[in-house]
């Protein structure tokens, strides 16, 4: 039994006990690193057009994708009863609540939030009005990444690093940012990566990270990269920073205080801690070496977040929240940071959670790194 089909049987249970008759499961073909993926999580197939996945209080399931040419890749990769391809899926949903004996009136829906509202009321009207919602619920139920997701998730990571090796390699002065840009996605596509986020821009002094553009490369450039490739459904984030030259010993006392940081972050972030309490001690390597002030944005965002498309949890990484690391998680860490001498440095990896800490994915972890001028 693979963890879609366990996945599955806790839905029916939580229907159950919640004397429910059905879930239904919507998206709409996005497959963000940032946000859970209710339909992938129940089906294990990530769709391409507008989805829905139903599972009765018996653990039934029905997989319905658009458009009704993928029918045929959904079912040989779902873990539901059924898979139907429509063109016109409200219509396919009457159908399947039809056939399963679900009373619309004791539904519960995940993704409708996220989805246009052209297609959020042509299903409300299909259930009869507003639908019940518990958005956290597969959040909450994929928090805990399974054995063969970690597996993923590993190769995943194995990609990122190989698709930066492939950049430290390619990058030199007088390249255009969205070229080096280029090299990364297609030696990254060529490992297996499915899908992949990136953000990488170069400055003498940055304020920030984006997206790549026409900038040419220099001698004396700050490289930033925010790798995210996705394989199997997981997505990683690996952060790095390269220097077009020699960095200088003030670049190289600044981007060890990140790695401090880093550091302890991962042993803070314990089974039972909480988001509040890890943000502190990465941000309290910043307080002891006087950048108290900068612990805030614009000068950094968070220090991590969630990792779709599986589940987002633990979420942001801020001194406001208070969610609590549970063993088996897996999210971003990063202490990414503004230092006024510097400009904006990355440093950050993959960790799941240990009873040792946070373990880093990669088999690298983030350092200065440069490349020859």
């Amino acid at each position: 039994m693979g963890i879609v089909d366990i996945r599955l049987r806790e839905t029916a249970r939580y229907l159950e006990r919640e004397a429910l008759d059905g879930l239904i499961a919507v998206n709409f073909g996005l497959n963000s690193f940032l946000e859970s993926h209710a339909v992938f999580v129940l089906s294990g197939v990530r769709p391409i057009g507008e989805s829905a996945v139903v599972v009765d209080r018996t653990g039934g399931s029905t997989l319905i994708v658009t458009p009704a040419w993928d029918a045929e890749r959904a079912q040989a990769f779902s873990r539901t009863d059924k898979t139907i391809g429509t063109d016109n899926l409200p219509q396919a949903l009457a159908s399947v609540l039809e056939e399963r004996r679900i009373d619309s009136q004791k539904t519960v829906a995940v993704g409708l939030s996220a989805v246009g509202q052209g297609l959020v009321q042509r299903i409300e009207a299909v259930l009869g009005g507003k639908a019940r919602a518990n958005e956290s619920f597969i959040r909450s139920l994929a928090r805990i990444r399974a054995p063969e997701e970690l597996a993923a998730a590993q190769k995943a990571t194995a990609i990122a690093e190989a698709g930066y090796a492939h950049m430290l390699a390619c990058a030199k002065p007088g390249m255009r940012e969205f070229e080096l840009a280029a090299e990364l996605y297609c030696a990254m596509k060529h490992q297996g990566a499915e899908d992949n986020f990136l953000l990488m821009s170069a400055s003498q002094h940055n304020l920030a990270v984006r997206a790549a553009g026409g900038r040419i490369l220099d001698v004396g450039d700050i490289i930033l990269s925010e790798i995210t490739p996705c394989y199997q459904g997981q997505f990683v984030q690996i952060c790095r920073t390269t220097v077009i030259g020699e960095p200088t010993p003030l670049m190289r006392g600044k981007y060890a205080l990140l790695q401090r940081a880093m550091r302890a972050g991962q042993a803070a972030a314990l089974p039972g801690a909480s988001v509040r309490e890890v943000t502190d001690r990465i941000d309290d390597c910043f307080r002891a070496a006087g950048y108290g002030d900068y612990c805030r944005p614009p000068y950094m965002r968070v220090r991590g977040h969630g990792l779709g498309i599986t589940s987002d949890l633990p979420g942001d990484l801020t001194v406001e929240s208070d969610g609590l690391l549970e063993e088996g998680m897996m999210f971003v860490m990063h202490p990414n940071q503004y230092l006024p001498e510097t400009g904006y440095l990355m440093c950050g990896e993959p960790v799941v959670i240990t009873p040792q800490g946070a373990r880093a994915l990669s088999l690298r972890e983030a350092e200065l790194d440069s490349v020859a001028a």
